[in-house]
């Protein structure tokens, strides 16, 4: 066997170590999440919780920070590929928020772990090899392992199963810590370069998807807790985040949330219409249907991918608390102004009534002639996001204090003064106050977003 026992000697109590000396700090505030308008997580590298697939970030814990990010009305920034002591260091130095950890690794003198899920990891092999080890009775793994060539998950280094793994294992078994992510290593295994791979659940159920001739063998019985750790640089962030964690676990959205990762769902999304766009230099599974709408309607199919990704993540099941629905979060009441007859939570339904409301809040906005098509873009994305009276109330507030209301930079000004009450009482304003940096968050992701599309998309 590989010696591969010697990176986690000592590891937590170095760990702990760091924490009580450099956490200390009381004296130290940084301004808050909402003041500076992004949420910073920092991640463990080679944890369970994140990955990038297609292009595009997914994960469980991944997209739960992102329903903090946008309750807060804040962007995301994930920093990945951490050791947990440079996580540390980066929340005791004001560097993140929040840091997504194992339960074990949170173990700190004077910052407690907020419990995020559970989860557990899976035994992978070819699909003969799978099927003949669950028909074996009784089934005892370290004799399907012995002698045999294992890759596991550097994540499940520092679980429990593992150190009684290696206590059971003999010689002459080959084990190797993986450095690729768990995608890259199913493939391997598909490819038969090992013939047994340990990783992450939901990971797992992922890649099995897309990789036909892998199966799941055996579960481990331990599960491993994820968690969160809060900088204590930023005063009253733990009991928000507390707080809003107990609110989110009720939702349609925390429930959509467990769908798609622990049964299935994210596997259903990505295959049940064939995934090829990543494949292929394209978006997501609903490029064909973006582009049928997008070309009958005159919009870049891109332009509106790029607001799918920011409304849903491309989940057509997904329901906001305020009864948004599907790929482009439409309000029910929209497809009874439009005379569209059908579920709205349809993707091409959705899709469809999107592309309408768009066109028509442009048709509204009266441009001057010359206004770039940039500035109209993000302005009309405002619209989108904020609802069109805002919006104008904000243009309104340019024009009258001598401003251009076709600048989106003058525009987005506006916009954030509305939560004024100076401001929310002019004259110009006709719908009251506003706190605009959720909106304005928006629009510069979703552009973002559209403008990296446009340099890797065809039209």
């Amino acid at each position: 066997m590989t010696e591969i026992r010697k990176s986690s000697i000592g590891f937590l109590t170095l760990f702990c170590l760091f924490f009580a000396t450099s956490c200390s700090r009381s004296d130290v505030r940084m301004p808050s999440v909402r003041e500076r308008g992004r949420l910073t997580v920092v991640v463990e590298d080679r944890l369970p919780g994140y990955f990038v697939f297609g292009g595009e970030s997914y994960g469980y814990q991944y997209d739960l920070f992102r329903a903090y990010a946008d309750h807060l009305g804040v962007e995301l920034h994930v920093v990945v590929g951490r050791t947990p002591s440079q996580c540390a260091r980066m929340l005791c130095e004001g560097e993140a928020d929040l840091a997504a950890t194992l339960a074990d690794h949170a173990a700190t003198e004077g910052l407690v772990p907020v419990p995020i899920y559970r989860t557990s990891y899976v035994l992978l092999s070819d699909k003969k090899t799978a099927a003949q080890a669950r028909r074996a009775e009784p089934f005892r793994l370290t004799e399907w392992l012995r002698g045999r060539k294992v890759m596991i998950a550097p994540g499940f280094k520092r679980s429990g199963a593992y150190d009684m793994l290696l206590d059971s294992l003999a010689f002459p078994t080959e084990l190797y810590v993986s450095s690729a992510n768990s995608f890259e290593s199913i493939a391997a295994l598909g490819e038969k370069r090992y013939d047994f791979l340990i990783c992450e659940m939901s990971e797992a159920q992922l890649g099995c998807a897309f990789q036909k001739n892998v199966g799941q063998v055996y579960r481990f019985a331990e599960s491993v807790s994820m968690s969160a750790l809060v900088s204590p640089l930023d005063e009253g962030l733990r009991a928000d985040f507390e707080a809003w964690l107990a609110r989110f676990r009720c939702s349609e959205e925390y429930a959509m949330l467990n769908y798609l990762y622990f049964e299935k769902g994210i596997v259903g999304q990505m295959t049940g219409r064939r995934w090829t766009s990543a494949e292929a230099g394209g978006i997501s599974v609903y490029d064909d249907l973006f582009k049928k709408i997008c070309e009958r309607e005159g919009y870049d199919w891109r332009l509106v991918s790029a607001i799918a990704y920011s409304e849903s993540r491309f989940n057509p099941w997904l329901v906001s608390h305020r009864g948004a629905q599907g790929l482009m979060q439409i309000m029910p009441h929209v497809a009874r102004q439009f005379d569209v007859a059908g579920n709205v939570m349809d993707p091409e339904n959705n899709v469809l009534l999107a592309v309408k409301v768009l066109s028509k809040i442009e048709k509204s906005l009266d441009f001057a002639p010359g206004t770039s098509a940039d500035e109209r873009m993000k302005i009309v994305l405002a619209c989108y996001n904020a609802g069109i009276g805002h919006v104008m109330d904000a243009r309104n507030l340019a024009r009258k204090y001598g401003a251009d209301p076709d600048s989106w930079a003058d525009v987005s000004r506006y916009l954030t003064l509305k939560s004024d009450p100076a401001y929310a009482g002019d004259e110009a304003v006709r719908h009251g106050r506003f706190v605009g940096r959720q909106t304005l968050a928006f629009v510069d992701n979703v552009y973002d977003r559209y403008v990296r599309y446009c340099t890797s998309v065809r039209r």
